[in-house]
């Protein structure tokens, strides 16, 4: 290292450093040594520290611990402390722009070397310091200044008004604030032998808990007035705060001998009245119910159940009812307890008066209600009141909900309903196990507590959208509850026991089965509803909705009437979906605003809705195809399909362009299938366009665009083969085809016309869109004759085989 970093005594100030008695083994600041004007500069995050203070340091390895050691090596042990503007971390560079230029000055006295690169040094602060200049900035800071000296009068009565201040708050502070009670105790004890007010000051400073730019303030003031000032208003707010702790303190500790009284009086209490007889404790009092709980069962609680509560008691009573274990066996024996073991409701028999109530409360649903009667005449036959498993699927607003509802207050049998869309965790269905905080045993018995019965028909809504998590599978745990052979052993995760839910009535309900896993569906017997024609949703509207939205307004049939033309105009013009949500949801408007009406005006006359009336409550009309069916164009066909919302029609439009070589555009978010009937449909047309009387270069001359309206929702199926087929015909003869026809059919290679599904859905959604004829394939005959007459009154159904006679059925052959 070169000499131009080492001190010199032209350099040195005149401010001299009270040194402790030297220890052997140590090296302490002599009494002659003086402050060198040089300094290697050590970096403090969180407090400064004052003159006169001896304190221990452990320098972690690095920047920190190898300037420590320059010191010690070229300075004699001298280093200046500043503190940073901001925290830095201890491992991390820093410059001299990041350090107070006010600091102080220490020597390290005695230093070892610590763990992995660390020294452990002891510091004498001598005096306080402010840099001048900076002299090195890069691996090391060296900066250059001088020691600060603080001149003190001792004549000056307000010096000594501040310092004897300083000494008062000092003993107050003791009281109240332990933390430092010895050194403040030192300070006051040789308080005259301190030397002066400047290291009074400096001393009670370092004492207090103040932030670190408080303290900061209180060293670079020079001035002794204003640093007393300072120390003295640090003190009163130190001594503030630890008068508010001693009195929080105090609160503390009188709240908890005020419980710890309550516990021992009644702990003494629970003696005496035990003495006396008067009361056993909680954890008699518990046994005693539980036991007094299976006994009143009787021999209706399963042998497995006995033997698993007995155990559970016998451990109930070994336990401390302080421990957590306690409330776990406690809580198990409360199911086991007080589910309704050998409970069972009886069911109503008469399958006529059973039939009549269905009809009251829904109108159509024939299938549903076949079923729950034969349902009901197998239990007659056999004498029995066991379960069953049932699945309705249809669009929603079809009444499958509502349904289940109505097959339970008929049946005479208890109800419970849960939705298992979005349900991810299999434990909602098995219980979780006992070892989970919170754990609860799962729905199903939940639902034969609530309804304390075990026969009870339990609705499982919405079964196709059951979610799939990392917490397991719902629809695999369903496989136990759904299948009839393993139901009677049904096994919750909780109470670990066997459950017989053979005798519950499952009712599911599902928007369509593709979202039902295979396995789940093979146990499931389902049975389809189709949306709801016209004259359903007017019975329905007349009879269910308007009287009920009528009560729900708070409304009489004397403040609102609907007439036949108003119900048929509103499912024609504004609800033409699948079910009857929408169309309620209309009714309960019109209810809105005449309820709104009345509550303005005391007398309102009775509003009589009619169709002429009804665009004043429901604005005009959303649905209006008139045009189109009574007006066909060339190239536009309807198609008929199904969906999971019900049965819908598509517009199936073509035109063409004249183009050097012919290709085949479609639009609409066509699915794969629905593109290969496309092209299928355009390859058959080609290779017989002679003999249908379409020009043979037509499509070679011309890029054909097919596209399905409602171009956001997606479409596929092979159902559209045999409409595409027409709408390309009908483009490349300019000849529009009949009106008013719908069809639907799956079309081959070789011009026949397969079978499709939904035929019920897609007539039903026939004769909500006004057509008069349909094209059905000849092979779904039976599924037609198999459909009520409220379903194919009014449309003129034509089946067909090969795609000429459907081609002959819409005038273009």
């Amino acid at each position: 290292m070169s000499n131009e970093h080492q001190p010199t005594d032209q350099k040195d100030a005149e401010i001299v450093v009270d040194a402790p008695t030297e220890k052997p083994g140590t090296s302490i600041v002599r009494a002659d040594e003086v402050v060198p004007h040089r300094l290697v500069a050590l970096p403090l995050n969180q407090r400064p520290v004052f003159p006169t203070m001896m304190l221990p340091l452990v320098v972690p390895a690095g920047r920190l611990a190898d300037a420590a050691r320059y010191a010690l090596a070229n300075h004699h042990g001298w280093v200046g402390f500043f503190m940073t503007h901001e925290p830095i971390e201890e491992s991390s560079a820093f410059t001299s722009s990041q350090l107070h230029r006010f600091g102080c000055a220490a020597r390290i006295v005695k230093h070892m070397d610590g763990e992995g690169g660390a020294i452990q040094i002891i510091l004498q602060v001598a005096s306080r310091w402010q840099t001048l200049e900076v002299e090195r900035d890069d691996q090391m800071v060296i900066v250059r200044g001088e020691p600060v000296r603080t001149t003190v009068d001792p004549a000056d009565q307000q010096v000594r008004a501040l310092a004897m201040a300083i000494v008062g708050q000092l003993r107050d502070l003791v009281a109240h604030n332990p933390v430092y009670g010895e050194e403040i105790r030192m300070v006051l004890a040789n308080f005259n032998n301190i030397d002066g007010p400047s290291r009074l000051a400096d001393i009670a400073a370092s004492l207090t808990t103040a932030k670190r730019d408080d303290l900061q303030g209180v060293l670079e003031t020079t001035e002794i007035i204003p640093r007393l000032e300072r120390v003295v208003a640090l003190l009163t707010r130190e001594d503030q705060l630890s008068q508010l702790k001693s009195k929080i303190q105090k609160q503390i500790e009188d709240k908890v001998s005020d419980h710890q009284r309550k516990f021992f009086l009644t702990e003494q209490l629970k003696a005496i009245k035990q003495e006396l007889g008067l009361e056993s404790d909680d954890k008699s009092l518990d046994v005693k119910r539980f036991r007094e709980a299976l006994d009143k069962r009787g021999d209706a609680v399963p042998a497995e159940v006995k033997q698993v509560a007995e155990e559970e008691l016998k451990k109930l009573g070994l336990l401390d009812p302080a421990s957590s274990e306690y409330n776990v066996v406690r809580t198990r024996l409360e199911w086991l307890t007080e589910l309704p073991w050998g409970v069972r409701s009886d069911d109503q028999l008469d399958t006529a008066k059973l039939r009549a109530g269905l009809d009251v409360d829904h109108f159509g649903l024939e299938d549903v209600k076949e079923r729950i009667v034969e349902f009901v005449a197998v239990r007659k036959l056999k004498e029995d009141r066991g379960g069953g498993i049932i699945t309705l699927v249809g669009p929603p607003g079809t009444g499958k909900t509502s349904v289940g509802a109505s097959i339970a207050r008929h049946l005479g049998r208890k109800f419970f309903r849960f939705s298992l869309g979005g349900m991810r965790d299999e434990a909602e269905i098995k219980g979780h196990r006992r070892t989970y905080i919170g754990a609860l045993p799962g729905k199903m018995v939940q639902a034969l507590k609530r309804c304390g019965s075990m026969n009870p028909v339990i609705l499982l809504d919405e079964v196709d959208k059951i979610g799939h998590g990392h917490q397991g599978d719902p629809a695999s745990a369903l496989l136990e509850v759904l299948d009839p052979e393993q139901n009677k052993d049904f096994l919750d995760h909780y109470l670990d026991v066997r459950v017989d839910l053979s005798q519950v009535l499952f009712i599911c309900t599902a928007n369509e089965t593709g979202g039902i896993p295979e396995p789940l569906r093979d146990r499931m017997e389902v049975i389809r509803l189709a949306g709801y024609v016209e004259a359903e949703k007017m019975a329905i509207a007349r009879d269910h909705l308007v009287p009920k939205q009528l009560a729900a307004h708070g409304l009489t049939r004397k403040d609102l009437v609907f007439s036949t033309p108003a119900l048929r105009s509103m499912v024609r013009d504004h609800a033409r979906e699948a079910g009857v949500r929408h169309l309620e949801q209309l009714i309960a408007k019109v209810c809105r605003k005449v309820a709104t009406a009345k509550a303005a005006k005391a007398k309102t006359p009775r509003v009589a809705m009619t169709a002429a009336n009804l665009p004043d409550y429901l604005g005009k009309p959303l649905m209006r195809d008139d045009e189109l069916l009574a007006h066909p164009r060339a190239g536009v066909v309807t198609g008929l399909a199904w969906t999971s919302m019900g049965g819908a029609t598509l517009e199936i439009e073509a035109v063409a362009v004249a183009a050097k070589q012919g290709s085949l555009t479609l639009t609409g978010q066509l699915g794969d299938v629905m593109k290969e009937s496309a092209t299928l449909a355009r390859t058959y047309l080609m290779a017989n366009a002679a003999a249908l009387g379409a020009d043979p270069t037509f499509f070679d001359k011309h890029t054909v665009h097919v596209h399905v309206p409602a171009g956001a929702t997606p479409k596929d199926g092979p159902s559209a083969g045999v409409t595409i087929a027409t709408a390309l015909l009908s483009l490349a003869l300019g000849k529009p085809p009949r009106r008013r026809l719908g069809m639907t059919g799956e079309l081959t290679l070789t011009g026949r016309v397969y079978p499709i599904g939904g035929v019920r859905e897609k007539l039903v959604a026939a004769k909500r869109s006004g057509l008069t004829r349909v094209l059905l394939p000849a092979a779904n005959e039976r599924d037609y004759a198999e459909l009520p007459k409220l379903v194919t009154e009014g449309i003129e159904v034509r089946f067909v085989s090969t795609l000429d006679e459907v081609l002959a059925e819409a005038g273009l052959a």
